[in-house]
C-alpha cells in the first residue's frame, strides 16, 4: 500500500528531485491524474456508487451530485421493487418523446442522460414516490492531498475503534484515508470509515492483529485500487516529467511500466469474483462440461 506521501517521495526519488523542489507541484498533479487515468480506463467495479431520490409527479428531469462521471444503470420503484429501465441514447429520439403533445404519465420505461449530472425519464411519474429512482454510476475521484499522520495509538483485537494517545486525530482522516499499525503484529490496511473525535476513529472492519497499546500507526490517503498497482500513478508522473525534459528514453521506460501495470490490472481484476482454481485446459479449447473425461470408479 502506498500513501499519498509515499507516492510523492517515490516520484521525487525516481526523478532525482528533492521533496520540496518546485517541480514537485506538477509531479503531484500528475500523480493524481495518473490515478484517474489508471482507474477510469480500467472501469473497475469498486468505483460504483448509487444515489436515490424521490420521483415527483409530472417531473421529467432529475439532478444528481456533481461527482457523477458516467451512468451505469437506472432503476425505478414499481410495487416496492426496483426495476431497471432502458436507455435512450439518441437525442433526437428523446426530443421526439419529451416534446410530444400530451406526454404520457405512468411508470417510467426509459431514461436519457441529458448532461453531466442530470437525467430525464419517460413516461413522467403519475404520482410522487419516495426513493422512487435509483441511479448507479461511476463517481469522480477526489484528488489526494492529505499528508500521512503518524502517531501512537491503542488497538484492540476484533474492535473497530482505534484510540489515539499523545497525538490526536484530525477530521481529515475520514477523507478517503487508510489506517495501518506499524508494530509488526498486523500488516493489514483498514479504511477509516468515521472520525468520532480527536482521540477516536472507526475503521471499516474489525482489527485483526493482537491487542496492543502505544504502538506506532500510520494514516494516509491511498488510491482506490489494489495496492500492488499503486506504483502505476508514480510511473505516469515520472513519464510526464521526463517527457518535458526531453529525456525520451526514460519517458518511454516509465510509460512501458505504466502500460504493463494497466494491462495486468485489467486481466487480474477483470471480473467481480475470483475462483480458487484456475482451469489449465480452458485456454486449450477444452469442453465446458466440468465433468467431461472424469472416470468414476
Amino acid at each position: 500500500m502506498l500513501t499519498w506521501t509515499q507516492m510523492k517521495k517515490q516520484a521525487a526519488d525516481n526523478c532525482g528531485l528533492y521533496s520540496d523542489s518546485p517541480e514537485m507541484a506538477k509531479v503531484s498533479r500528475d500523480i493524481n491524474t495518473g490515478v484517474k487515468r489508471f482507474q477510469n480506463a480500467a472501469r473497475r467495479y469498486w468505483t460504483r456508487s448509487e444515489k436515490k431520490t424521490n420521483l415527483k409527479q409530472g417531473q421529467v428531469y432529475y439532478q444528481f451530485p456533481s461527482d457523477m462521471l458516467r451512468v451505469s444503470t437506472v432503476k425505478v420503484k414499481k410495487n416496492d421493487q426496483y426495476v431497471p429501465i432502458a436507455q435512450i441514447e439518441s437525442e433526437e429520439q428523446w426530443n421526439r418523446l419529451s416534446s410530444a403533445p400530451g406526454m404520457l404519465a405512468g411508470n417510467a420505461m426509459y431514461f436519457f442522460v441529458k448532461g453531466a449530472d442530470e437525467i430525464g425519464i419517460y413516461p413522467t411519474p403519475s404520482a410522487d414516490v419516495t426513493d422512487g429512482i435509483v441511479v448507479s454510476f461511476e463517481p469522480r475521484m477526489v484528488d489526494m492531498m492529505i499528508e500521512d499522520f503518524k502517531l501512537k495509538a491503542d488497538v484492540v483485537e476484533n474492535s473497530i475503534i482505534v484510540t489515539a494517545n499523545a497525538t490526536t486525530f484530525s477530521p481529515k482522516v475520514a477523507n478517503n484515508c487508510w489506517f495501518t499499525s506499524e508494530d509488526g503484529l498486523d500488516g493489514n490496511w483498514y479504511k477509516v470509515s468515521k472520525f468520532i473525535d480527536t482521540t477516536h476513529i472507526w475503521i471499516d472492519n474489525v482489527y485483526q492483529g493482537a491487542t496492543a497499546t502505544d504502538i506506532d500507526v500510520r494514516i494516509g490517503q491511498c488510491p482506490p485500487f489494489p495496492e500492488e498497482y499503486h506504483d502505476a500513478p508514480v510511473y505516469y508522473a515520472c513519464h510526464q516529467f521526463f517527457l518535458l525534459r526531453k529525456d525520451l528514453e526514460s519517458a518511454s521506460m516509465y510509460k512501458q511500466l505504466f502500460d504493463a501495470a494497466f494491462t495486468e490490472y485489467k486481466q487480474v481484476y477483470g471480473t467481480k469474483t475470483t475462483g480458487g482454481v484456475i482451469n489449465p485446459n480452458r485456454s486449450q479449447g477444452a469442453s465446458s462440461d466440468p465433468f467431461a473425461g472424469l472416470i468414476i470408479q
